[in-house]
């Protein structure tokens, strides 16, 4: 792997919204996430955008600035790296679908505010399990622990969550481990918008979310 290069809502769930980086309208909303220079940070798209690509989820960027995704067929980071270039906009101008984890990294700190429509219903994040990592994150705009943010995740013995460490930039060496019984052990925390990674013990399912916006 090439990780170690690489590396608002209603108030029905204020709850797990009590963070001063998301602010709520309705069910479309915004949500804040800072980048810090010379780091790389794993997100996910939070939000509904209009059409999900890059130049509609993070429309200005410090040129230079270069996003990751995560290649899951080769178990590497993909070979198309999109930047930002001043004036052009995202080249090339790829799409993130919600609930997908991926890298941003920039020559300069910078905030950007993720605008777009709380999804509602049963939303379907499809999984390749079999062990293989796979980059992903909340659909929702919700944080909290891993139990509640994989809520409706048909999750099985052996399966571990990967968070990333801006500070150590690598893999975080506390990981979660779902085990038949006690559950994710430890039921670490994760916060709005956070990519991580997980490594699906069993094959593949489809996890579907059920979610309102009560």
């Amino acid at each position: 792997m090439l990780l170690a290069a690489a590396a608002f809502v209603a108030a029905g769930i204020a709850s797990s919204m009590a963070q001063s980086n998301v602010y709520s309208l309705n069910v479309v909303g915004y949500v804040n996430r800072s980048f810090p220079a010379f780091q790389f940070v794993m997100v996910n798209n939070p939000l509904q955008a209009s059409n999900n690509t890059l130049n509609a989820i993070m429309p200005t960027a410090p040129d230079g600035t270069s996003v990751f995704k995560w290649n899951v067929a080769n178990q590497d980071l993909d070979a198309t790296v999109p930047t930002f270039i001043t004036g052009s906009g995202w080249t090339p101008n790829g799409t993130v679908s919600p609930g997908e984890g991926f890298f941003v990294a920039s020559g300069a700190d910078f905030t950007n505010t993720f605008v777009g429509e709380v999804r509602q219903g049963a939303l379907s994040t499809p999984l390749v399990g079999n062990s293989a990592f796979e980059a992903i994150g909340s659909q929702v705009p919700v944080g909290g622990t891993i139990t509640s943010v994989l809520t409706g995740y048909p999750a099985t013995d052996g399966d571990t969550i990967f968070p990333w460490s801006v500070a150590n930039q690598d893999l975080d060496p506390t990981t979660s481990t779902f085990v038949v019984g006690p559950g994710w052990t430890p039921n670490i925390n994760v916060g709005v918008g956070d990519g991580f990674f997980l490594s699906r013990a069993g094959g593949p399912v489809n996890w579907v979310r059920n979610f309102t916006v009560q």
